[in-house]
């Protein structure tokens, strides 16, 4: 802090000082420097964990002098609304509020509001009540206020509020369908593309000129951007004889949505391959590409492929958001106890650690997270991944290009020259590549690798017969980790329900217990009817031990260890998944396959 000059501290760390919310240790203690921080310290601090919410909204009414809002944690549905050092009141249901703004948001693009981080909230007595992200940037308000054509007053939100008023207020409009039948042309804008010397292929919230011309970008920028809206992680283009069709996997599961209209599929595909720097001439053979993407403040990654079908090509799109990579274990359904142990082993200076599970189970995610919370700058990280799928500062990452010559094995063997601390493989496929591994983990070094496996102790039988002797496996290992995905219950509109005997017996669990399903609420915002919002991870993590090691090095059974690990504590899948059932995390149907005891 003494080192940081006054007009570099964010006005809102200087607000939280005086107030003694946060005190000067804290501060200086921030690992990044305030002078780096993202324009929007608010944001950014809330991310971070420096302050609460809505501790960060309130200090800011009181200094601007105006409102604050947020959402109702005893009903979701509805807005809170507090003055200035005052107790909140209900201000309305989100539905009702966003209803009177209909005819004010018909006036200005949708990438207005995007573009300047503004929702609307209401029509009240003439005037236009809006929350922005950034509360001081008085600019947005005043063209607002111009495009309106209404006086606006703005408010103080907290985080969880404008993204849920932002996902509220536009999500729910098919935007291919307004743009096939041209109601998007009034939008206006620039070229489609971001500025000159801007790192991004597109900008999807960049508004586009009018006119046929230009309707196969801004159907393209369409299918991406409602995509990230709708949280997909993966966007699929299908050719038939005489139709197209448009998914996203959501949560898991596969949706279509509106496709673009038949004669113009061709001409979208050229586009995705062109934004991909791919041959758009070749069509007989599949590509691989990507596309960096620009969405208001965020990043995102796409990974493309192509591959020629009988009708023409199918492009599925991989989406790899930038910030999704969480800054705590426990986001991603570790318990505290299971964080703490993968985390030691990730400290430690030399071993194998293993993660495993189907593909598409979130295994890179888990590995990118602890990676990223070792990442310091007294630790040499290299990793060699095919393909490299979120780009890490700190780390050196390199991708398998076996045209070249260049695979798992050979980039292993020119780590081992390179000084490295720990080392990332993505996957262990064959007996030369689980042979380097190995000789680096007993030199001195830490390698984390991934397998394809049921449990977390099939590792030792996968390894062992590719070659590798037990009596050395044993002592290197540090430890294992099996997981899977499975949906999380939408906490809007989940409800209770008595578990029957039969399933109780068949599952493991108490009967007669309280347990959740999915609502049937078929007008619920938050998970539009599906029950389901969002997935968490189920893992079981087996620390290594003596009495374990000495079991592995003399070639135990798996069914031997099992009973060891779960006698000591341990949680594997079944215990892992029931314990969510029970807090209400996830459905008894989504964890059935793991924890059935039949």
């Amino acid at each position: 802090m003494a080192s940081t000059p006054t007009s570099k501290i964010p006005l809102i760390v200087r607000i939280l000082l005086e107030k003694g919310d946060l005190t000067q240790e804290q501060v200086d203690g921030f690992a990044v420097p305030m002078s780096s921080w993202p324009k929007n310290s608010e944001a950014y601090m809330v991310e971070q964990g420096f302050a609460e919410d809505r501790l960060v909204a309130t200090r800011l009414a009181e200094y601007l002098g105006c409102t604050w809002l947020d959402v109702d944690p005893d009903m979701p549905t509805r807005i809170l609304q507090g003055a200035p050092g005052g107790e909140p009141k209900v201000m309305g249901e989100i539905a009702d509020l966003l209803t009177s703004t209909d005819e004010a948001v018909s006036r200005i693009p949708e990438s207005v509001f995007r573009g300047r981080l503004v929702v609307p909230v209401r029509v009240q007595e003439g005037n236009l009540h809006v929350v922005c992200m950034d509360p001081m940037d008085f600019s947005a308000i005043e063209e607002i206020r111009m495009l309106s054509g209404m006086s606006v007053i703005s408010h103080v939100g907290t985080q969880v509020l404008f993204k849920k008023m932002m996902k509220a207020a536009f999500s729910g409009r098919d935007k291919l369908s307004e743009v096939i039948n041209g109601e998007d042309e009034k939008s206006g804008g620039d070229d489609h593309d971001g500025p000159k010397g801007d790192t991004v292929d597109v900008d999807v919230a960049r508004s586009l000129p009018g006119g046929r011309d230009s309707q196969v970008l801004r159907m393209v920028n369409t299918i991406l951007l409602q995509a990230i809206e709708e949280g997909a992680s993966d966007i699929h283009l299908e050719p038939y004889e005489a139709s197209v069709r448009v998914r996203y996997r959501v949560d898991g599961q596969l949706r279509e949505v509106t496709p673009p209209p038949f004669s113009m599929f061709g001409q979208v595909i050229s586009r995705l391959k062109i934004l991909a720097k791919m041959d758009i001439a070749e069509k007989r053979k599949p590509q691989d590409g990507a596309i960096a993407m620009k969405n208001g403040e965020h990043r995102v990654d796409l990974r493309v492929s192509t591959v020629p079908c009988v009708y023409g090509e199918k492009v599925v799109m991989r989406v790899l958001e930038k910030n999704a990579i969480p800054t705590k274990m426990e986001m991603l359904g570790f318990s505290e106890e299971q964080a703490a142990d993968f985390l030691e082993a990730a400290e430690s200076h030399h071993g194998l650690m293993f993660v495993t599970g189907p593909t598409g189970s979130g295994k890179s995610t888990t590995l990118y997270c602890s990676l990223n919370l070792v990442n310091r700058p007294t630790k040499n990280i290299a990793t060699v991944e095919d393909p490299v799928e979120y780009k890490m500062t700190g780390m050196n990452q390199v991708q398998v290009n076996p045209a070249a010559g260049l695979d798992f094995a050979s980039a292993l063997r020119a780590f081992l020259r390179q000084d490295p601390d720990v080392i990332m493989v993505g996957e262990v496929r064959d007996t030369e590549t689980a042979g380097i591994c190995m000789r680096a983990a007993l030199t001195g070094h830490l390698v984390l690798s991934t397998l394809h496996t049921n449990s977390a102790l099939q590792v030792v039988t996968r390894l062992t017969d590719m070659g590798i002797e037990p009596f050395l496996l044993g002592p290197a290992l540090r430890l294992l980790e099996a997981q899977r995905l499975v949906r999380r219950l939408c906490s809007e509109c989940k409800e209770p329900v008595e578990l029957p005997g039969e399933s109780a017996e068949r599952h493991g669990l108490e009967e007669g217990m309280t347990i959740y399903r999915p609502g049937s609420n078929d007008m619920c915002m938050a998970c539009k009817g599906a029950g389901y919002k969002g997935r968490l991870g189920i893992y079981e993590v087996v620390k290594m031990d003596e009495e374990l090691v000495e079991m592995i090095s003399t070639a135990t059974s798996q069914a031997d260890m099992e009973k060891y690990v779960l006698s000591r504590g341990t949680d594997l899948l079944p215990q892992s998944g029931r314990k969510r059932v029970i807090e209400g995390l996830t459905s008894l149907e989504e964890v059935s396959d793991y924890i059935r005891v039949d």
